[in-house]
């Protein structure tokens, strides 16, 4: 069975969690490559549901959009937030997502809030063959 095949349930399963969380809107945007920028989408349209736990630095997370490789992926996971300075907020996300060489991820990541509005910026710089990049998600606050 293929693991992305298992991100609907995984995706329930964090929905229907009763932590004290604030939940976001997610909407994928842009990245931008570091090198071979022509072969890359720098568009990856999308939507997603976010949730921050408010007693743990965890905010789960799950959605679509349309990938770098122009391929759709489907990614559920989650995002440890150790460091923490108020507004902003840096981590690692570790989950599972289609579209790519393999279903594992486990990326730095850096959350930005204020107020209902965020940002949610990822990077990776090149490691051997593979661009390097940045992407970007805006987020609105549900509650």
């Amino acid at each position: 069975m293929k693991a992305y095949r298992l991100l609907p349930l995984f995706a329930l399963g964090l929905a229907c969690g009763n932590a004290p969380a604030a939940d976001w809107l997610v909407v994928s945007g842009a990245a931008y490559h570091f090198r071979d920028r022509d072969e890359y989408r720098g568009d990856n349209p999308g939507a997603g549901w976010e949730r921050r736990d408010t007693l743990v630095p965890l905010s789960y997370m799950a959605g679509y959009y349309r990938n770098s490789y122009d391929r759709d992926t489907f990614y559920a996971g989650a995002r440890w937030e150790p460091l923490d300075f108020g507004a902003v907020r840096l981590g690692v996300f570790f989950g599972l997502a289609s579209g790519y060489w393999t279903p594992v991820v486990a990326l730095p990541m850096a959350s930005i809030e204020i107020g209902s509005v965020g940002l949610n910026l990822v990077a990776l710089p090149n490691i051997r063959d593979y661009a390097g990049y940045v992407g970007a998600q805006l987020k609105f606050k549900l509650n």
